[in-house]
């Protein structure tokens, strides 16, 4: 090998080392950003047995990531649905409160007992108005607090539309990138650790499949198989529903034209907080408010007989909405609580007739028809179906909540997985730092070494 050949080879180690050092020093520089992953050089040989750096590309593990994105899809959902479902159980509260429409329905049959035992005092009456005021009154903000909470599920899945269409913007903008820099040699992995950031993001609010291209072109469908970006992002539409009554319908969340929400949906989200959301405003609060609309339809039928009905309401569907203490046997209202006692079999009016309130507390543990759509029982006592409705929520809640839990600690263990993979070690940088230097002072040795030759040959000459 000739002195020129020689200097030739350590120039070019030495330019690799400066290049391979700064590309640590990037590395170290953004070891707290956990959306980053290791840049590598690539080194080669040239044909005179020198070294240059070739590429650059970055530590990946496509299969880590998948799976990534999809714990933190399914995280997502549960997340969505338990937040709800605590509002929910608001509604319910701790059953030692004694606040549900299941203690209440106990509580009315309790002060009707102690009313039948003396039906001419009037103190015990005016209890069990009380009572049924309450239950009315539970009723009433239970069916509110579902119209409610409907309107927030619709209200958060408007937003995650909004974010989900800004992020397939930036996404467009990253991918436009990285198949530029692609194309051209130019380093894309920053490109590249900002599209998967976004990937990421976006996988929280609707579950994703990606399809790598050449050139680093990626495609992106949601965990159904409708695209979402192929080229050019698609458009994600969805129409708020301000306000919800008992009977509302929600819209309909749209990918490229394709219903992914509601029963019209041929290819339904299957993760994803808009899935979330979507399962408790169109599924799971309106069975809720089914079984509060049954209790109170119930309660209507048993109690009804005249100017004796302890409760009226507006009909269906919204019987638990606008349940109430009927004006005839409210003394607040004008009425009297005998008309309770007496209803129509006690025309003369005695002061110890007891039969009606004795027949109440009967017709208040016989069994008694349920809409099957309520999910709990076609028949059975109004007071095991209350009981019933507090359990289906509370073992809802805790079914999601243990799922919550569960794609949780998924999602943590890899991501883990997928930092040691391709994240920054900081340990492995200063050991890469100390081999770069070693080989840049091996470097610089040589061509010191070459340079006392050619003053050596020149001094001969």
């Amino acid at each position: 090998m000739s002195l020129n050949v020689a200097a030739n080879v350590a120039r070019q180690s030495l330019l690799v080392s400066q290049n391979q050092i700064a590309l640590s020093g990037r590395n170290v520089a953004a070891a707290s950003d956990p959306t980053r992953s290791r840049a590598i050089g690539l080194a080669t040989t040239t044909a005179d047995g020198g070294v240059h750096l070739s590429g650059i590309r970055r530590a990946e593990d496509l299969a880590l990531f998948t799976r990534m994105i999809k714990a933190t899809s399914a995280a997502a959902e549960q997340d969505a649905m338990l937040a709800h479902l605590k509002v929910l159980a608001d509604t319910v509260g701790d059953p030692q409160d004694g606040v549900s429409p299941a203690a209440l329905v106990g509580d009315l049959q309790a002060a009707l007992a102690e009313y039948a035992n003396a039906p001419d005092d009037p103190l015990f009456g005016q209890t069990a108005i009380e009572t049924a005021r309450d239950l009315a009154d539970a009723l009433n903000r239970a069916a509110n607090e579902l119209n409610l909470l409907r309107e927030s599920a619709d209200r958060e899945m408007g937003s995650a539309v909004e974010e989900l269409n800004r992020l397939l913007g930036e996404f467009d903008k990253a991918n436009t990138a990285i198949v530029k820099a692609t194309s051209t040699g130019d380093d894309a992995t920053m490109w590249q650790d900002r599209r998967d950031a976004i990937v990421a993001e976006m996988s929280e609010y609707i579950g994703i499949t990606t399809m790598q291209r050449e050139n680093g072109d990626v495609a992106l469908f949601t965990d159904s198989g409708i695209t979402l970006f192929d080229k050019v992002a698609r458009d994600v539409s969805f129409t708020r529903t301000p306000v919800y009554t008992v009977d509302t319908i929600g819209g309909t969340v749209f990918v490229d034209g394709l219903a992914v929400t509601g029963d019209d949906a041929t290819m339904p989200l299957r993760s994803g907080s808009i899935a979330g959301h979507a399962q408790i405003r169109d599924n799971l609060a309106p069975t809720y408010r089914l079984q509060l609309d049954e209790i109170a339809r119930t309660l209507t039928e048993i109690f009804e007989d005249g100017t004796g009905s302890l409760f009226i309401n507006a009909g269906g569907p919204d019987y638990a909405g606008t349940i109430a203490v009927a004006p005839d046997v409210d003394p607040s209202q004008g009425g009297a609580v005998e008309n309770l006692r007496d209803g129509t079999g006690n025309p003369s009016g005695y002061a110890a007739f007891a039969e009606r309130l004795l027949q109440l507390g009967e017709d208040l543990t016989a069994i008694q028809t349920f809409d099957t759509d309520a999910q709990i029982t076609a028949s059975g006592t109004l007071q095991n179906f209350a009981t019933a409705s507090v359990g289906w929520l509370e073992e809802l809640r805790s079914n999601v909540s243990a799922q919550s839990t569960t794609e949780r600690a998924i999602l943590a263990r890899t991501s883990d997985a997928l930092s040691r993979a391709t994240g920054i070690n900081m340990d492995d940088e200063y050991a890469m730092q100390l081999e770069i230097e070693r080989n840049y002072a091996a470097s610089s040795r040589l061509i010191m070494i070459i340079d006392e030759m050619f003053d050596t040959l020149l001094r001969v000459a």
